[in-house]
């Protein structure tokens, strides 16, 4: 009888073992920690939850609680690089609305994804029409140095909500030629603040695999801020010992088109995988989110910046587990305000704006919305102009 009891004890506790082992196996069935779970791997996944757990909260303060009385008369020209991309659209009629608030007129130039050189002939344009600034939406210095040169030259002030100066390492290094950029919280550059987002995102991979990772990348590369999020996410996954990128994507601006059938035949080269990252979210709508869903694959799948289509699919369920929030409303009022100093003669200041992290759990808008966050940037900034 006494035999018969341990032998019942003994295939309880295999039970045990198999159902605990079973569910906090890592998406696609990977081995925790890689080869031999080692303890540098435990190490790795303690420090991506630390980070993970610390995003949740976010990392934004306030906007600035003073400011100069608005700039009379003046006129903004918006140049997005390509109005088609729904985050910059966005990003645009916010940035539009900041403007309006301080009673300045506005004019929206569509960059076209620089078709015909359409981003220097958007400089030229609002140089010959007078207008008093131009803020630029993710055309970076390089492509249009020369007619920046003619718009400084002219006395137009240059703004950038997600560009990079020529003096940024992507952009060759040169002399920086940007009046306004906007300083993130606690005074970070944009490189930084994208640097961030892109370490976060492989944490959060890192994280769902128990430091196991085996990554699909999805990279944006040929614009400045693309560049500074994929080399940070590739950093971070290098680092975790019993992870890799076993498949990357790389993503251009001419390779719009193209996105969903490079993806798919990635997936196809690598059935090992068990993760994927977005880097950026308008490749989701353009074929990859429906790639993630109709493939009935187990994979922990980190999107891009919260646009509104990424916060419907969080509401759906299927595709992209998370993204990463920074505000677009925020950004477009600090651009504004960071004019409106330097006309006035006075520095640019901290935004107070960070990053957090959504999730279908956490920080999520309502479908439908884009993300904001919890702090109504426009009331902090009017309350600062004295409106």
């Amino acid at each position: 009888m006494r035999s018969l009891t341990s032998l019942r004890a003994l295939l309880a506790l295999l039970l045990g073992c198999v159902l605990l082992t079973s569910c906090s196996s890592p998406p696609g069935g990977a081995t925790p920690g890689g080869s031999g779970g080692s303890a540098q791997a435990a190490a790795d996944t303690t420090a991506a939850v630390a980070a993970v757990d610390a995003a949740y909260a976010g990392s934004s303060t306030r906007p600035p609680a003073q400011g100069p009385a608005p700039a009379q008369g003046k006129t903004v020209w918006v140049l997005s690089a390509f109005q088609q991309v729904a985050g910059l659209a966005h990003l645009t009629d916010e940035t539009v609305e900041a403007a309006k608030a301080l009673g300045w007129g506005t004019q929206v130039c569509d960059g076209q994804n620089n078709t015909d050189g359409a981003w220097a002939k958007c400089v030229r344009q609002a140089v010959a029409a007078g207008a008093d600034a131009i803020v630029l939406e993710s055309i970076d210095c390089a492509p249009v140095a020369q007619a920046l040169k003619e718009a400084k030259a002219a006395g137009v002030l240059v703004a950038s909500l997600t560009s990079f100066d020529c003096d940024d390492p992507t952009q060759g290094g040169g002399q920086p030629l940007f009046d306004v950029t906007v300083p993130f919280v606690g005074g970070t550059t944009a490189a930084q603040s994208y640097e961030a987002a892109g370490q976060l995102r492989a944490d959060w991979v890192v994280a769902q695999t128990k430091g196991a990772a085996q990554v699909v990348h999805v990279e944006f590369r040929g614009v400045a801020f693309g560049e500074h999020l994929a080399d940070a996410f590739n950093e971070r996954i290098a680092a975790c010992s019993g992870c890799e990128v076993v498949g990357t994507v790389v993503i251009t601006p001419a390779d719009v088109p193209n996105i969903r059938q490079k993806f798919e035949t990635a997936m196809l080269q690598h059935p090992e995988a068990n993760a994927v990252a977005v880097d950026v979210d308008f490749m989701l709508p353009a074929g990859i989110q429906q790639a993630l869903t109709t493939s009935g694959k187990d994979l922990a799948v980190a999107g891009g910046e919260c646009t509104r289509d990424s916060v419907g699919y969080l509401h759906t369920g299927g595709g992209i587990d998370m993204c990463i929030g920074q505000s677009p409303v925020w950004l477009s009022y600090a651009g504004i305000d960071g004019l409106n100093r330097v006309f006035a003669g006075q520095p640019v200041v901290d935004s107070g704006l960070g990053e957090q992290l959504v999730d279908a759990d956490h920080n999520l808008p309502a479908q439908g919305d884009w993300y904001a966050g919890s702090v109504d940037a426009p009331a902090g900034y009017r309350a600062a102009w004295g409106l």
